[in-house]
C-alpha cells in the first residue's frame, strides 16, 4: 500500500489493541501461543467435537479477531503497513 497512514488507521489500530487487552481475549492468546495441535484432526476435533469447550471458545475468540483485523488490511480500511507495524 503506497498511501501514507491516517488518523482514522491509527484511530483502528487504537481501538484494535484495546481489544487486544481485554481480559478474556488475554486468556484465549495466551492458551493459544501454547496450543500446538499434532495434526489438522486434532483442529477439526477442537473445532467440531470440542472436549474443552473453554479451549474451543478462545479458539474461535482468537481467529475471530486475527480474521477481522486481516480483513480490514486486505479490504483496504487499514493501511497495511501501519498495521504490520503494530501487530506482532
Amino acid at each position: 500500500m503506497s498511501e501514507k497512514p491516517t488518523a482514522a488507521d491509527a484511530e483502528i489500530i487504537m481501538r484494535l489493541y484495546d481489544l487486544r487487552r481485554e481480559a478474556e481475549l488475554r486468556k484465549a492468546r495466551a492458551w493459544y501461543a501454547g496450543w500446538w495441535p499434532r495434526s489438522a484432526d486434532e483442529i477439526v476435533q477442537m473445532i467440531n467435537a470440542p472436549t474443552n469447550p473453554q479451549e474451543n471458545a478462545w479458539l474461535r475468540q482468537v481467529n475471530g479477531y486475527w480474521d477481522m483485523a486481516a480483513s480490514f488490511v486486505l479490504r483496504g480500511t487499514l493501511n497495511e503497513d501501519l498495521f504490520f507495524d503494530n501487530h506482532s
